[in-house]
């Protein structure tokens, strides 16, 4: 598992099971928050396959942290979360600093493999809804 995969995971985690997994890291380990859980906006960029180039669809709404696990500067973590959510925000920081500097790696690990199961689960039952409305046409001429 790569950590640039962790924040993109651990948003679709369930939240109790990163919420204790937090509670788990912050009794064993000091967690400096560097810069609180702040909203913020992002232009999202489109790319437009006629003119090959890109435009701005819009803004995003966005919640972003920054923290340090333990004494070591090199154990930051970083998290930027869909929306207005400021303890999953910081919950997922958390994470990925630990992951970063190898605490907690094999929790981490198992949440995030858990999470990747559930999200392949419920897309295989969405697909399953979609494929049920696909229509089939028989062009065949009648004779």
């Amino acid at each position: 598992m790569r950590r640039e995969d962790l924040n993109f995971i651990l948003q679709k985690a369930e939240f109790s099971a990163l919420e204790e997994l937090y509670n788990k890291i912050k009794n064993e380990l000091e967690v400096v928050v560097l810069q609180s859980p702040v909203q913020q906006t992002l232009l999202q960029p489109i790319y437009d396959p006629i003119s090959k180039g890109e435009f701005y669809a819009g803004e995003l709404l966005v919640t972003t942290a920054i923290i340090q696990v333990g004494n070591d500067s090199s154990s930051k973590g970083w998290a930027m979360v869909q929306d207005d959510n400021e303890k999953l925000s910081l919950y997922i920081a958390v994470c990925d600093g630990c992951f970063g500097a190898g605490f907690f790696k094999e929790e981490i690990e198992t949440l995030v493999a858990k999470t990747v199961q559930n999200i392949q689960t419920i897309q295989k039952e969405l697909n399953k809804k979609i494929n049920a409305t696909r229509v089939n046409f028989d062009l065949m001429a009648q004779g």
